[in-house]
């Protein structure tokens, strides 16, 4: 399977495949924005690259290892673009989010969440791997259908309001970083067998302010 993007601009989705199906301007040329295009390709120039595989079943009997794994990589980075005023704040909440949620619904058995960070110099690429079960994928597919075609902070809201009176709050982190970072993201999913699906998630922080 292909990546596919979505973001909190009018909840648009754009799939990056062989043949893509994307837009046509006034010549009846397909085009895509130069960003969009960016976000979907696998292979991209960068400057550095940092790469960390972490147990999940670890992370979740520990979560305040996301936290901390999280700050030192906004630290790592944050150094690097201190003139351009890069809020290394957004990256540790944002990767954060991101390894939280690939440790909760990953497959937990002898599994892994592998994370990588490239620095493209306009961006922060951020990619988290993790493997899943077909349920969880369904769930996730679901949910990004209903980001699809509805309104973000009604989502949100509601999304609070079920955690507080304790229904649960599956995607409210993902709602939360479209929301208030209208981070632009992909997603790819990889059959691994009848059992299980690795999925990809991956978006891009601008480092340009």
């Amino acid at each position: 399977m292909s990546f596919v993007s979505f973001s909190n601009h009018g909840s648009t989705f754009t799939e990056k495949t062989n043949d893509p199906l994307f837009s046509e301007n006034k010549n009846h040329h397909l085009t895509i924005p130069s960003e969009e295009i960016s976000l979907l390709e696998k292979t991209v120039l960068y400057h550095s690259h940092l790469s960390i595989s972490l147990s999940a079943i670890d992370m979740t009997f520990y979560w305040k290892r996301c936290d901390v794994l999280s700050n030192f990589i906004s630290q790592f980075y944050f150094h690097s673009y201190e003139s351009k005023k890069l809020d290394n704040n957004a990256i540790s909440t944002i990767i954060n989010e991101l390894v939280e949620n690939a440790a909760k619904y990953s497959d937990k058995e002898n599994n892994k969440i592998f994370l990588e960070i490239k620095d493209l110099g306009h961006n922060l690429r951020i990619e988290v791997k993790n493997r899943v079960t077909p349920w969880a994928k369904a769930v996730f597919e679901n949910k990004i259908k209903t980001i699809q075609s509805g309104d973000i902070d009604q989502l949100y809201f509601e999304a609070l309001e079920s955690r507080n009176h304790g229904t649960g709050n599956m995607g409210i982190g993902l709602l939360m970083l479209l929301k208030d970072y209208q981070l632009k993201l992909a997603y790819e999913f990889t059959k691994v067998d009848e059992f299980s699906f690795e999925v990809t998630i991956r978006v891009h922080i601008p480092t340009i302010t």
